[in-house]
């Protein structure tokens, strides 16, 4: 975009198909085929990034001041590289091999722990309901 006195400047936030928002200067060139550019300021430096939408994809343009439209810029988020191992099926089946084994001793820990507690009359006698229970 050429350079622009600030009395000439127009300052929009876009609203866009899709629950999309933009902000920043705007202006229609006739040369473009009908695109609505926006230039989205990226810093406080003075930079801009320009963002060209097609009138059809447009739901609302609303005239702001400068303070308002950056107000309603985005903060740019960097992308955060995730680099961790990946997990083999021989290391999956591994772990839960383990964890059934470990499942599997706890199970027959609670079953013994209340044959134990049932025969000392510790607790009330298993009944026909408490054999669809699971064994813990």
């Amino acid at each position: 975009m050429t350079d622009q006195t600030e009395s000439n400047e127009t300052w929009a936030t876009v609203e866009l198909m899709g629950h999309g928002q933009t902000a920043g200067r705007v202006s229609r060139p006739s040369d473009w085929g009908g695109l609505l550019r926006v230039d989205v300021p990226t810093d406080e430096n003075g930079s801009y990034r320009s963002e060209f939408y097609g009138m059809s994809a447009i739901y609302a343009i609303r005239l702001v001041s400068e303070e308002i439209a950056r107000a309603y810029i985005q903060p740019v988020r960097s992308v955060i590289a995730y680099d961790t191992p990946i997990v083999t099926r021989e290391q999956h089946e591994s772990t839960v091999r383990e964890l059934d084994r470990r499942n599997f001793a706890l199970q027959s820990e609670v079953t013994e722990l209340r044959r134990r507690l049932t025969s000392v009359n510790a607790l009330p006698a298993t009944t026909e309901d408490d054999d669809d229970l699971p064994p813990f």
